[in-house]
């Protein structure tokens, strides 16, 4: 089972990979306080990857969205701010970052079997190549999730830079 990584190790580490591979292609959206958000910033995160030519972990990426946007609907306030999703690519990295008001970091569960929630950031953990929460200094929290992917094949993407 992977561990949390401290948050500026992590970050560092992700850089370094980054500035070998000249910088990230970003793309970046705020999502209203709404249920179907969830399923909007999936449908984000595939246009923006597919855009980007990267085929694989898609649905590892799409469902560590869904389950770091759920938690941000159901326990950030207030609910007349939602949540922002972003995404970027750099090399063989992907990273997906969700940002919310709530400033309380969040924490694995140990849930029995019969419960019917509390697993989401169980199933980030064994879905991604690492994750971790950066402190916004009092505006909330990020959540950052990375995945290592085979990088696309070389063609000028269409995201931004």
């Amino acid at each position: 089972m992977r561990r949390q990584a401290e948050p500026r190790t992590a970050i560092r580490s992700a850089e370094a990979i980054w500035s070998d591979s000249g910088p990230p292609l970003r793309r970046e959206r705020t999502f209203s306080p709404h249920g179907s958000s969830v399923s909007e910033a999936r449908k984000f995160a595939v246009e923006a990857l597919s855009s980007w030519g990267v085929r694989d972990r898609l649905d590892d990426v799409c469902l560590c969205l869904s389950e770091v946007a759920t938690n941000a609907l159901v326990h950030a306030g207030p609910p007349s701010f939602g949540f922002r999703a972003r995404l970027a690519i750099s090399g063989s990295v992907v990273r997906l970052e969700v940002h919310d008001q709530d400033a309380d970091r969040p924490h694995r569960k140990h849930p029995r079997l019969d419960d019917t929630s509390g697993r989401g950031l169980l199933l980030v953990d064994e879905l991604s190549d690492g994750w971790g929460v950066d402190e916004q200094h009092g505006i909330g929290k990020t959540v950052w999730i990375t995945f290592k992917i085979t990088p696309p094949n070389p063609r000028t993407p269409k995201g931004e830079i």
